[in-house]
């Protein structure tokens, strides 16, 4: 086996790797071997039989695709070690020729980038005392209260407090605004959900009633394209509900099926809020120890780290607009923007993140923290038993088809790692 490697611009090395027959005929071998383990023929053992016999079996063009798999995995692992490559990614990859008698293939690598690591020790960070108040508490409960409260159909006008189910039409000078039409419309009177003035409105209104009116909307109002401006609206009432909200006792929490009391519900409430404001608080020290670090920290970031960055945003935002059932292509025509300005909008943020990611690995390589194969595997049966008890691509082996083990064993490597790091940051840089 024989090989150059050229840098390139970018933090990127391509390598590009010839094997001989020789080295092709010991792939073949061994993909042989590894293949013989897994046929099963009668009166052998696994990977006992006889050559010809696994051959017949498993057939010349698996035996080939095994090997070829070898001879690149193989050769780029001792190309990368000898040339000391610390690679993040692989960004390209070409085979030249493939014979019996030759293998010849490129490959390009990103590679960890130069970078002056900047104090990462004594920065002084402090760490915010976490409390929670009995309105935040109150305010859960007010919110499982509404959660269970139970509406009834009447026939009187509509008050404060009711439920109601309205169409309606808003228009500027004679034209619907946008998103001004709706059927079937759910608002709770005295609520606040709606522009102002709109639920007073409605007060006194029965079913199957109609209204004209207009309402002059305040200057400072949010939704900034109608603020300032004289709409008229045009509604129709559907249905009217009264509301009986549950009384607020122990037999309310224990109807909730995991308490014995109220003050077991509130106690629960509050171990909650309290979990939920220290993981906010972590997450505020650790960006806050980084972003220092990065402040005094010189390296350039590589495109592709950035652009990487960019793309999982872009899936955080997609995948969390499914759970609210919306759509991508929906949310930006409605905000006017194309995926191209929003990723202009985010590069400095991911910027940021990726060179966070950067000192986050050097810092680790620096103080010797690493990852045993041990706690990577114990994570791995974690998050798979995790996997399947979602539901997700089926059950039992079937959710687990389509998971790429090592891929996943790669991440949860990652993200251990970056725990080993945060512990030891907080250590060194955090005061109460």
């Amino acid at each position: 086996m024989t090989f150059t490697a050229e840098k390139l611009p970018d933090s990127k090395v391509k390598l590009v790797v010839s094997l001989d027959k020789k080295d092709l005929l010991s792939c073949v071998e061994e993909a042989e071997k590894r293949l013989a383990r897994d046929v099963k023929l009668r009166g052998f053992r696994p990977g006992k039989a006889p050559k010809d016999m696994v051959r017949k079996a498993v057939g010349e063009e698996k035996i080939r695709e095994e090997a070829l798999q070898l001879a690149v995995e193989s050769s780029l692992t001792k190309a990368m070690a000898d040339e000391k490559l610390e690679v993040l990614d692989r960004v390209g990859f070409e085979i030249k020729e493939n014979s019996p008698e030759k293998l010849v293939y490129w490959a390009t690598f990103l590679i960890f980038p130069e970078l002056v690591l900047g104090e990462y020790e004594g920065l002084g960070i402090k760490r915010n005392t976490v409390a929670v108040s009995d309105a935040e508490v109150k305010k859960i409960l007010d919110e499982v209260l509404r959660s269970r409260t139970v509406f009834n159909e009447i026939k009187r006008p509509a008050q404060m407090g009711d439920r109601v189910e309205v169409d309606f039409t808003i228009k500027d000078n004679g034209t619907v605004i946008e998103g001004g039409r709706s059927e079937n419309h759910p608002v709770i009177l005295g609520d606040g959900q709606f522009v102002p003035g709109f639920e007073e409105q409605i007060v006194g209104m029965e079913k199957s009633g109609t209204k004209h009116f207009s309402l002059k909307i305040p200057a400072d109002y949010y939704q900034k394209t109608i603020a300032g401006k004289e709409l008229d609206f045009e509604v129709a009432v559907k249905k009217v509900e009264d509301r009986t909200v549950p009384k607020l006792d122990d037999e309310f929490a224990k109807s909730l099926g995991n308490f014995h009391s109220l003050k077991e519900l509130e106690a629960s409430i509050n171990q909650g809020l309290t979990t939920e404001k220290e993981t906010k608080e972590k997450d505020r020290v650790h960006l806050a120890i980084l972003e220092k670090i990065a402040s005094a920290t010189e390296v350039k970031v590589p495109p592709e780290l950035i652009e990487n960055r960019l793309d999982a945003m872009l899936r955080d935002l997609d995948n969390e607009l499914h759970q609210k059932r919306m759509e991508l292509g929906l949310y930006l025509a409605h905000i006017k923007k194309t995926q191209d300005e929003l990723r202009r909008e985010w590069r400095p943020k991911a910027e940021l993140q990726a060179k966070m990611g950067l000192i986050a690995r050097a810092i680790a390589k620096k103080e010797d923290l690493s990852v045993g194969e041990e706690e990577v595997n114990q994570e791995l049966q974690i998050v798979l038993q995790q996997y399947i008890m979602s539901g997700q691509g089926g059950t039992g082996s079937e959710a687990l088809q389509n998971i790429d083990p090592e891929k996943l064993k790669s991440k949860i490597r990652d993200t251990l790692l970056n725990e080993k790091v945060f512990e030891f940051l907080e250590k060194k840089n955090v005061t109460a």
